[in-house]
């Protein structure tokens, strides 16, 4: 048993090592200058004030451990409990942080393996769920007073930006559908075969789009892999004293973010439809890749990416917000999206990138 302050206290733990705080500013810089954070807010901190509140239990697999929060209803502990020891259970015969290690920097594949890790554990604790409704077993008062705690009201995430409720739900929900291979609706009748398990852990999905469209994971010979997209450093196009600080993608689900005007009123808490997470515009990417620029307290991020067809980046690029800051360029399949404070050079270093890609 554990409190918030000692599971805060762990997921400050994991984040030194998996999301160092120079990561984590570089990635909040790009958000901002992108729109999808609001100015002046720490991704980070967001993030911990989220997980803080939501976190009703969790394993550690550094200490082969797992810990329930002591202020969760007791009738629902059974359940966390079930989510828990399934990450022991697969961790026992997987190897969570080896797989964590394995992705390293690569935003697509460490969403990858987070998903398969949540989905697992939420697949099988949504299972047992619905067998003890079935069997009578799950008293309304249970789900009553997992309503009435600060769990269940969730006032902080309500105020938390989208791209962090995204990132806080997305493994779980979009996890358990991948598992499942887009078929929610069988479940619980239909879980995930053993080797269908045994894959996803052992070669799990690279990238936000094969998590959002298990079909592109799973169907035999057709496996979408994301298309690498290199651009050089540009900071002799920007002038003087700018440097290059940081580079890594983005992906299709925060892609969805920046192209739906109505993405604050998505709630991901709510377990919506997996096709809800994104959208026409975000579906057809390719790969992307970010690079994040500095001078003093100035930054410009260049976000250039490529598309299944010229259709697919044509819709991309008219999906995009236009404020006065944001330019944006097109070649082919192509779409590259300057922001920040590039000024006048924001569609020389368009091009510059979109030269790189082709």
């Amino acid at each position: 048993m554990t409190d918030d302050a000692g599971a805060r206290g762990h997921f400050e733990d994991r984040m030194k090592k998996d999301w160092p705080d120079s990561r984590s500013r570089n990635e909040q810089e790009v958000y901002v200058d992108l729109g999808l954070l609001p100015p002046r807010t720490g991704l980070k901190a967001a993030l911990l004030t989220a997980l803080e509140e939501q976190a009703a239990g969790y394993y550690d697999p550094s200490r082969r451990a797992f810990f329930v929060l002591g202020d969760m209803p007791k009738g629902f502990a059974p359940f966390i409990v079930a989510h828990e020891l399934t990450h022991a259970l697969d961790d026992q015969y997987f190897d969570i942080d080896g797989m964590v290690d394995k992705a390293g920097d690569d935003d697509g594949r460490a969403g990858g393996v987070v998903s398969v890790v949540e989905g697992s554990g939420t697949l099988v604790m949504t299972i047992f769920i619905v067998q003890e409704v079935g069997a009578g077993r799950l008293k309304p008062e249970v789900m009553e007073e997992y309503q009435a705690s600060e769990t269940g009201k969730a006032e902080k995430l309500k105020a938390t930006p989208q791209v962090v409720k995204r990132s806080l739900f997305a493994p779980y929900v979009l996890g358990m559908n991948f598992l499942l291979k887009g078929n929610l609706t069988g479940m619980p009748r239909v879980s995930a075969p053993k080797g269908d398990l045994e894959r996803a852990f052992t070669d799990p999905p690279v990238s936000w789009e094969q998590v959002l469209h298990p079909e592109k994971y799973w169907t035999p010979g057709a496996r979408d892999l994301p298309r690498p997209v290199a651009v050089p450093d540009l900071a002799s196009t920007l002038g003087d004293g700018w440097a290059l600080s940081d580079e890594g993608g983005v992906g299709e689900m925060l892609l969805a973010i920046l192209t739906d005007p109505k993405a604050d009123q998505f709630d991901p808490a709510t377990f919506p439809q997996p096709g809800r997470w994104t959208n026409e515009a975000a579906s057809g990417w390719g790969g992307d890749r970010w690079q994040l620029y500095r001078r003093g307290d100035d930054t410009v991020t260049v976000l250039a990416t490529v598309w299944d067809t010229e259709k697919d980046a044509r819709e991309f690029r008219k999906a995009l917000p236009r404020p006065l800051r944001r330019t944006s360029l097109m070649e082919r399949d192509a779409v590259v999206l300057v922001a920040g404070e590039a000024g006048d050079r924001a569609r020389a270093l368009g091009r510059e990138a979109l030269r790189a890609i082709h």
